[in-house]
């Protein structure tokens, strides 16, 4: 059932379907390739012939070889290579995506992307694929922060997203990022995130954004509160005259999404953690595989196939009857290859496994090494290409009793990427290397593109553009009504139309916005933030934005607030504004020695670490200020602190120290400060642009009952370094053990030099 909060109708969902047949016309392929993780048939296997067995870096079939280190996959159109990798130590670290010449490994040109406000650890970057629009040759890509980012064939850029700071999209240590998901005019993007309003309790979501412009159409919340992050890409095909997608998610279960308007199909649970792995599709057959513990069982791992024309219950849960087989296998993040009849499957402990479509009887099992992890095997030309951890690649031709090994060869650095061919060249990336090999011989011509069959009436499904957007008081938008149709999203007239303005939730005031008959959309000219939506209803149809409103500047006492909320203990609360992404169900308003403050929640664990934006991605050139407190003893306490310009400067409990800190693997440094719990302090921090397009990040901290020290106690030039991003607050409590608390909250324009007193 689709997402829909009483008082915004179908906000959480951003598009209403009223017909979900999409014309095969949209589907058009422009260019050809590889485009795509897993390829164009989205099964991991490749029709092309004459492809080399010897992947010998030394050998007559290695044509050249680049310099990136990389945790995924290539993708191909016409004589460019596409890759993200990363390059660099520690604040210098960024990925990097790559556009490299297909049969010289020639650089065309590249682009940057520094980490910022993550939790990944070590170097654990990179891990999936750039997407190309098979109608323009556009490439998209998905930093492991969340940017997510469009550019033209020729490196230009077209449009960036922050998930991260705009839709609250959370980061996890193992750096599982996944590949954009590009279908018609959408790109998709798999995530789990804690937002605002609707969208605030932490789920696995899925967002579609419009391709051309980074608009956003719909959000997606098909399953339950998550166990786990999940990097499963969307496989698409046409289901009862719609088109949708079937992925894995962080709640463990396989779904299914209208691709029109995001409202869930159907879900089945397989797993107790998260379903990283991508799904096949072959016919009406949908194969899955986990590698968390069971639910039936106290064992762990499965593979198993639904049944797709199985009934689906009211509660949108797909029928126990549709399972047609299980095995044993198991598998946490490497997706399984289809040729034929047979699924080709490694696991978790390094064997290759041929698994029988029809019954799922595991015919035979080929011990390769002793553990693998994310690398997906590639078949074509009558072999598979199977990378492992270890950094070895096999070549093996598969029989009906096991593979033969046409060769085994060993890869500088860790293969955790999947293989990619086109036009006989065949590419892999390890972490230290893009390999490309070619036989010497004249490569064979291309295969054809794959057809998308699917119905040819045109779409109507409604979207009110932008999807989910921020203003500041007296800011303007321009509203599109949009229809999802064979030509992509077409902008309907507005002529008969009305709007309404409704608040976040139910008896919630509505946001400060006035929308002409034409769709001009203004905030008010008041300083007081305010979230909501605004629904359009033209005849009978109708389709729902949301918008937040945001102060020019922010000045918060929380005295004002009314404490209208009760916890099970019966203590009074309130929750914090609703324009905040990734606000409501971390911090509330609470008293404290007579005075309202802000207090991180202890209850929820996946929140113990915690992220609150309460700006705009865009802003640059400011100063944030907070009152800040931790619970604990004197010899632990919890961490807590600011955001600014995608740096967080925080008291750190157990080190004594004020830091400024990014990604803690990468952006770091500390001065001691000595603080004691239960005891209020003031920070201050801003981040100044040099003139030679570096940054510093200042900040002070002090006694709050004391005067400010002059100048700043720490000072970071760094010259890789965020010149805009959304202030914010931050807390770490660990183990959720001991609770922090913000007051007087304060942010405006720093002054015009550049700090340097």
């Amino acid at each position: 059932m689709v997402e829909t909060p009483r008082g915004l109708g179908l906000l959480g969902v951003l598009g209403i379907v009223l017909a979900t047949a999409w014309g095969s016309a949209a589907h058009a392929q422009e260019v050809e390739g590889w485009l795509r993780w897993r390829g164009p048939e989205q099964t991991g296997s490749s029709r092309e012939q004459g492809l080399p067995e010897d992947l010998d870096p030394a050998g007559e079939n290695a044509l050249w070889s680049h310099e990136l280190a990389g945790r995924g996959s290539a993708v191909v159109t016409g004589e460019r290579v596409y890759t993200m990798g990363y390059r660099g130590q520690g604040a210098k670290l960024q990925e990097i995506l790559t556009c490299l010449e297909l049969t010289t490994g020639k650089l065309l040109w590249e682009h940057g992307f520094s980490d910022f406000l993550s939790d990944i650890i070590y170097e654990r970057y990179s891990i999936g694929a750039p997407t190309i629009d098979a109608q323009t040759g556009n490439v998209y890509a998905l930093s492991s922060p969340g940017l997510l980012v469009a550019f033209s064939a020729d490196g230009t850029p077209l449009w960036e997203r922050s998930l991260l700071e705009e839709l609250g999209r959370l980061t996890f240590p193992n750096g599982r990022t996944g590949s954009p998901a590009i279908d018609g005019p959408l790109v998709v993007v798999n995530a789990i995130s804690t937002s605002w309003g609707a969208l605030g309790p932490g789920r696995n979501r899925f967002f579609a954004f419009d391709k051309h412009t980074g608009a956003l159409v719909w959000t997606s919340t098909p399953g339950t509160p998550p166990k786990d992050s999940s990097f499963s890409t969307p496989v698409f095909a046409w289901r009862d005259g719609r088109r949708v997608f079937y992925a894995g998610t962080g709640c463990g279960h396989v779904v299914c999404v209208d691709m029109a308007s995001g409202a869930p199909v159907w879900r089945y649970r397989i797993s107790a953690g998260g379903v990283n792995a991508s799904v096949l599709v072959a016919g009406n057959r949908l194969v899955a595989i986990h590698g968390k513990e069971n639910l039936d069982t106290t064992s762990s791992g499965r593979m198993l196939a639904l049944d797709l024309r199985g009934e689906v219950g009211v509660d949108g849960v797909l029928s126990p009857e549709a399972e047609l087989w299980r095995n044993d296998l198991l598998m946490f993040t490497s997706s399984p290859t289809l040729v034929g009849e047979r699924i080709y499957q490694v696991t978790a402990t390094g064997d290759l496994c041929a698994v029988d479509l029809e019954t799922g009887r595991v015919l035979w099992r080929k011990r390769l090494a002793d553990e693998q992890l994310h690398a997906s095997p590639l078949a074509a030309d009558g072999k598979l290409y199977v990378p492992l951890w270890g950094g070895e690649i096999f070549v093996l031709r598969p029989g009906e009793e096991d593979a033969e090994v046409l060769s085994k060869v060993e890869l500088a650095g860790s293969c955790l990427g999947s293989p990619t061919v086109w036009r006989g060249h065949l590419l892999v990336h390890t972490t230290e290397k893009l390999y490309c090999f070619k036989r010497p011989e004249a490569a064979p011509a291309a295969e054809a593109a794959v057809e998308i069959a699917g119905p040819a009436e045109p779409g109507t499904s409604l979207c009110l553009l932008p999807g989910d957007f921020a203003l500041r008081p007296g800011e303007e938008v321009q509203l599109r009504l949009c229809q999802v149709g064979p030509d992509g999203l077409v902008e309907l007239d507005l002529d008969g139309a009305s709007f309404e303005v409704v608040g976040a939730a139910p008896r919630a005031p509505a946001p400060d916005v006035r929308v002409n008959a034409g769709g001009l959309l203004r905030a008010g000219g008041s300083a007081s933030a305010g979230a909501g939506g605004v629904r359009i209803v033209l005849g009978e149809r109708s389709a729902e934005c949301r918008v937040r409103v945001l102060p020019a500047q922010v000045a918060l006492d929380f005295e004002d607030t009314a404490l209208n909320q009760q916890a099970p203990d019966g203590t009074a609360y309130a929750h914090p504004p609703g324009a905040w992404i990734g606000g409501r169900l971390k911090w509330q308003v609470r008293k404290l020695d007579g005075s309202n403050v802000l207090t991180k929640t202890l209850d929820r664990v996946l929140f113990q670490r915690t992220m609150t934006f309460l700006g705009s991605v865009d802003q640059r050139g400011y100063t944030i200020e907070a009152d800040v407190r931790s619970d604990g003893t004197r010899r632990l306490q919890s961490n807590v602190g600011v955001i600014c310009q995608r740096y967080i400067i925080m008291l750190e409990g157990n080190w004594q120290e004020l830091q400024v800190v990014s990604n803690h693997d990468r952006v770091k440094l500390g001065v001691p400060f000595a603080w004691k719990p239960r005891t209020w302090y003031r920070i201050r921090a801003r981040v100044d642009t040099t003139a030679d397009g570096g940054v510093v990040v200042r900040a002070s901290a002090w006694p709050r009952d004391e005067e400010p020290p002059e100048g700043w106690l720490l000072e970071l030039p760094l010259d890789l370094g965020h010149d805009h991003g959304a202030p914010g607050l931050f807390g770490f409590s660990p183990q959720s053990r001991y609770a922090v608390q913000i007051d007087n909250v304060a942010v405006y324009p720093s002054d015009t030099n550049t700090g340097d007193e």
